[in-house]
């Protein structure tokens, strides 16, 4: 349920970006402006109405296989979910890091959900190389390392959040690793890891 909640709110995120970017063009057809307008409305059945009907016209499409996938996690179909985002690696642009990162951050999260620690990490890596300035793929990443106890690696993520974004909300993070912290050395290092937040916050 709460990987669930998380694409939900990927979905009204407006992940919409501009139609053209950097010599190649996006994706420009009705059902598929439609189906993601309607998603960042929160209004899934209407997106899923305008994707479905997008892939059925142009199955080459990966952008909408990539919305698709958001769909059909929010409707607790991980397995479609991820059918979906391996279709859309295999046909978005490579020149387009900003989606591509998009698709591969979404599945290293769905695969953390499913305990698949390894497929998970190489994805949220990819996702890094790909778009090394979104804060949302170092604090999945960061998510990941704590569910496999690897807190150094853990607590380098979300003061990576914190350089990029002094004002990011990391405080789900910082209480966890709090919680599990081996040593009191490490409570210290989060602890002021949680004031450069707070700080931040008062600013």
């Amino acid at each position: 349920m709460k990987t669930r909640t998380i694409f939900l709110a990927l979905c009204l995120s407006a992940f919409f970006g501009t139609l053209r970017a950097e010599g190649f063009a996006r994706p420009e057809s009705e059902n598929y402006i439609k189906g993601v307008e309607a998603l960042n409305e929160g209004d899934p059945a209407t997106a899923y109405k305008y994707l479905n009907a997008e892939i059925a016209e142009n199955p080459d499409n990966g952008y909408a296989h990539c919305y698709m996938a958001l769909i059909c996690n929010c409707c607790g179909d991980v397995k479609l979910a991820l059918s979906a985002l391996c279709s859309s690696l295999e046909l978005l642009p490579e020149e387009d890091a900003e989606y591509r990162s998009f698709a591969h951050y979404s599945r290293g999260v769905l695969l953390t959900g499913l305990k698949q620690w390894d497929s998970a990490r190489s994805d949220l890596n990819e996702a890094i190389r790909l778009n090394p300035s979104d804060t949302e793929n170092y604090k999945a990443r960061a998510s990941l390392f704590i569910e496999t106890a690897d807190y150094e690696k853990s607590l380098d993520d979300v003061q990576k959040v914190l350089e990029l974004d002094s004002e990011a909300d990391v405080s789900d993070l910082v209480l966890r690793l709090m919680a599990e912290a081996p040593s009191s050395e490490f409570v210290d290092r989060v602890s002021a890891a949680f004031r450069m937040m707070d700080r931040a916050e008062l600013r």
